[in-house]
């Protein structure tokens, strides 16, 4: 490959990154909708409606990434190191849309529960912002990975996990506790909690691939 031309491939790599970062954006303005609804519990069904909406959006992106990714692919015949960037490059927007699916679930559910002023547990919101920062910080590992940076965010989700134990244990307790009236509103509680966790869970693994792509080294 002529310098012309790997000039013109580093191009479109850095408009695949783009494509990637865009849909990173998305999926973190959505959680972060969700944070704030946790933090004041007003207008869930407006809520709900907006990280609907940008749902779509995610989806119609990762499939673009897809479609652009496999093009560069078969067009271009990319060396190793460029070959791995394509295809970590599609499986980070998979890990995004997948972090977007869970942060709609959630929506979803907090819509359909009633829930006091304290009964969102303080655990939960803590979750939230973890898994955000994780989050957060995937995104920006990504968008410095021509630098060739290596990541630790994998090593965030442990603390994370710990929080996740402690929050359904909070909230197995809450329920035992409860009037009849509100033991569906906080079961649903167990299940926004496993979304952030997942969450979590998918933002570590960004980490990983971005590390991969760089080192070609896989770990855990």
């Amino acid at each position: 490959m002529n310098h012309t031309a790997r000039t013109t491939f580093h191009d479109e790599l850095v408009k695949l990154q783009l494509l990637v970062l865009d849909l990173g954006q998305k999926v973190k303005a959505n959680g972060e909708l969700l944070l704030q609804f946790l933090q004041n519990k007003e207008m869930v069904n407006a809520l709900f409606l907006q990280i609907k909406e940008k749902d779509k959006e995610i989806d119609n992106a990762r499939w673009q990434v897809h479609d652009f990714g496999d093009q560069l692919i078969v067009l271009q015949q990319p060396v190793a190191k460029d070959f791995r960037q394509i295809i970590t490059s599609i499986q980070i927007t998979d890990n995004l849309e997948r972090i977007g699916d869970h942060f709609k679930k959630t929506a979803r559910l907090l819509e359909k529960v009633s829930l006091g002023e304290n009964e969102i547990p303080e655990e939960i919101i803590e979750m939230a912002k973890s898994g955000l920062k994780m989050l957060s910080e995937s995104i920006t590992a990504y968008s410095e990975i021509f630098e060739g940076k290596i990541n630790k965010i994998a090593l965030l989700d442990e603390p994370v996990d710990l929080l996740y134990k402690q929050t359904i244990k909070k909230i197995v307790l809450l329920i035992k506790k409860a009037p009849e009236e509100q033991i569906d509103s906080l079961s649903k509680l167990l299940f926004v909690a496993q979304s952030f966790e997942r969450a979590a869970d998918h933002a570590a693994k960004i980490g990983q691939l971005v590390n991969y792509a760089i080192t070609g080294e896989r770990k855990k």
